[in-house]
């Protein structure tokens, strides 16, 4: 159960740091204040449970959502929806090897996994579109 929390960790920062990079290019970054905010309470989360499980700190590294060069909107779009989908799917496989409080908390993560995954979609679609049209 260790290396999918440390996945889901990684996930998590990776996709935070492609949303304030999203958030960079668009005028409204008030609208992205409520992701970054979950972002957090996810990562100190999953940094907890983590903690539980296996009685240390995680050890922190390089996520995997390094500033991409001259990233389209679009690309960060589909980027982000790949990885909230990749969260929900860790979610769930942590969430059968929980309990009580823990389990509700990472059911909780997985819908809204689900949720953001399906809105970045669609925002990709729409940018998408708006690109064909323009």
């Amino acid at each position: 159960m260790i290396v999918p929390i440390k996945k889901l960790i990684g996930i998590t920062t990776a996709a935070e740091k492609k949303a304030r990079q999203l958030a960079e290019l668009e005028a409204d970054e008030p609208t992205w204040a409520g992701y970054f905010d979950e972002a957090r309470r996810q990562q100190r989360l999953w940094q907890y449970v983590y903690y539980l499980a296996a009685g240390v700190d995680v050890e922190y590294g390089e996520a995997k959502g390094e500033k991409e060069a001259d990233a389209s909107r679009f690309d960060l779009l589909q980027s982000l929806a790949e990885a909230e989908w990749e969260k929900a799917k860790l979610c769930q496989e942590i969430s059968r090897r929980l309990g009580g409080a823990a389990k509700q908390a990472a059911d909780q993560v997985f819908r809204r996994a689900l949720q953001y995954s399906g809105a970045f979609l669609a925002m990709a679609q729409d940018e998408l579109i708006r690109r064909t049209v323009d």
